[in-house]
């Protein structure tokens, strides 16, 4: 454990910034909603059967366990901070261990008097602590707006749970992997295997699913109800377990190697013959690994459609409801709930692309680049290589999760055309990450992350939250402008031309920033 402290204040004065940031739009988010419902919703109580009878919000949001402001506020957000927080904790205590050995630094920080153990003891540290800051900023934050002060304890003891949970399985997979970028990949699918095993629970009344959920123990709390923090024990223990176990997993490998080793390619090949072939070989696991997950998805969360009871529309909730996720009044509850899911698929895709261009930086810093420009090769069919393979990747995910959906679900057209017709929006964040990759590329991960979280919350959470109607907020970003086919609104290609135009205007500007920049 030598030089453990020393390493904890390299790690906060690195997240100085970013920590910060995340805790108080996480507290932000909790205590902006109670606001809002105050002034928004005269009867809370009303609002509160109406949502708890919506059984395809309940699947989104979880079950509604208090009619107060504060219990209808954790219904609202809570599953959304629960899963931003995993996402966090995940990115923090990778990029703090497997990153830095990727990048070489820890090679020489271990070279002084450092123990072997320090390094990921000082990005659980200060992790589990972050974790810990929002949880108890929430708990504070939702007392000040008159809330129960034993259910804002409550509330963020779950929130810290979920933190620290996620903090665990983050700290094993950076064990398991030799690359920053795959270890985040098999952390988050555990993230989201959590988040599909709640969401069954709560959108099929199968409540003993939450079990076996990290998200769903945080769910189990109840706060603002029955403030059940006993549950809280499996996230301890859980915990434990995968810190215990990233410790000895930590012991048993070497630095710079994961336990599962990557598989060596061939001495020669005449198969890369092309910048094109390269990126193919780089980003063909990342793609495959998508396109399988999408298409499970789409088969559980489509099995669950034919289940979807129908509810009248009665009350201003429930009509609001249909106003924004139907385009005819012939629309039913189960088109109001597959056009949600098909939109949650499509903001979800957004990480995908993002996540294949941020490749690009990793090349870069690690000098793969230099040495494959130094070939008869440009910058432009380096960057566009994989451009096309985010771009193009995006629709063959989401295809995969309408396809086994629509199959699924009995309305195989319908379901594929309205996950195809989320590509366009996803692609406005692939030109995002390009722009950023092009003029600012130590800055491209967080810039790209930040725009991920900003198209995620803004509409549908921040901006009302801020005051900003929904009617009005929602143009700030590109997904709930996008036709509603599944709902009964025809296809235009008007609003699809428009987003695509402006995905070329963001990558046309980010490659000629490439062309002019030094490369690393």
């Amino acid at each position: 454990m030598n030089g453990t402290w020393t390493l904890t204040k390299l790690v906060l004065r690195r997240e100085r910034f970013i920590a910060p940031l995340w805790i108080l739009l996480l507290a932000a988010l909790a205590a902006g909603q109670v606001q809002r419902y105050a002034t928004a919703i005269p009867d809370i109580a009303a609002f509160a059967r109406e949502m708890a009878a919506n059984q395809a919000l309940t699947a989104f949001a979880g079950q509604v366990h208090s009619a107060t402001l504060a219990g209808m506020a954790v219904w609202k957000n809570a599953d959304a901070i629960y899963t931003i927080l995993g996402l966090i904790m995940i990115l923090t205590v990778i990029r703090h261990s497997r990153g830095e050995e990727e990048s070489g630094r820890a090679e020489l920080v271990g070279a002084g008097v450092v123990g072997r153990l320090a390094p990921l003891t000082a990005a659980l540290a200060v992790t589990c602590g972050s974790a810990v800051a929002a949880g108890l900023l929430t708990a504070a934050a939702m007392t000040a707006t008159g809330a129960d002060p034993g259910g804002s304890l409550a509330f963020g003891a779950a929130i810290t749970a979920a933190g620290l949970v996620f903090a665990g399985l983050g700290a094993v997979a950076a064990q398991l992997t030799q690359t920053a970028r795959t270890a985040v990949g098999v952390a988050a699918l555990g993230l989201g295997l959590s988040y599909v095993l709640r969401f069954l629970a709560d959108g099929s009344g199968l409540t003993a699913l939450k079990w076996l959920s990290p998200q769903g123990w945080s769910h189990l709390v109840r706060p603002y109800g029955d403030d059940n923090v006993a549950v809280l024990l499996l996230s301890l223990t859980f915990t434990t377990t995968a810190v215990a176990l990233a410790y000895r997993l930590l012991t048993r490998r070497d630095l710079g190697h994961g336990l599962i080793p990557e598989r060596p390619g061939p001495a020669s090949s005449d198969r890369l013959r092309s910048p094109l072939s390269l990126a193919w070989r780089l980003q063909k696991g990342l793609l495959g690994g998508w396109i399988a997950g999408y298409a499970i998805a789409g088969l559980v969360l489509g099995a669950l459609a034919t289940s979807i009871e129908e509810v009248a529309r009665q009350g201003a909730a429930v009509e609001e409801f249909f106003r924004r996720y139907t385009a005819s009044p012939e629309a039913t509850m189960t088109d109001a709930y597959l056009w949600l899911i098909v939109l949650s698929l499509g903001y979800v895709s957004a990480l995908y692309p993002l996540l294949a261009l941020l490749r690009l930086r990793n090349e870069e810093t690690t000098g793969h680049a230099e040495l494959l420009l130094s070939a008869p090769v440009s910058r432009l069919r380096w960057v566009t290589g994989h451009l096309l393979f985010a771009l193009a990747g995006t629709v063959l995910i989401l295809a995969a999760a309408g396809l086994t959906m629509g199959l699924v679900a009995g309305a195989p057209g319908k379901v594929l055309t309205g996950a195809l017709v989320q590509a366009p929006a996803t692609w406005i964040l692939a030109g995002a990450g390009a722009l950023a990759f092009g003029l600012l590329p130590r800055a491209a991960a967080a810039i790209s992350w930040t725009a991920f979280l900003f198209v995620n919350l803004f509409g549908e959470v921040l901006g009302p939250i801020l005051g900003i109607d929904y009617w009005i907020a929602k143009y700030a970003v590109p997904y709930p402008n996008l036709p509603m086919v599944i709902s009964g609104e025809p296809f235009t290609a008007t609003t699809v031309l428009i987003m695509a135009g402006i995905t070329t205007a963001l990558t046309a500007t980010g490659l000629a920033a490439i062309r002019r920049r030094a490369v690393g």
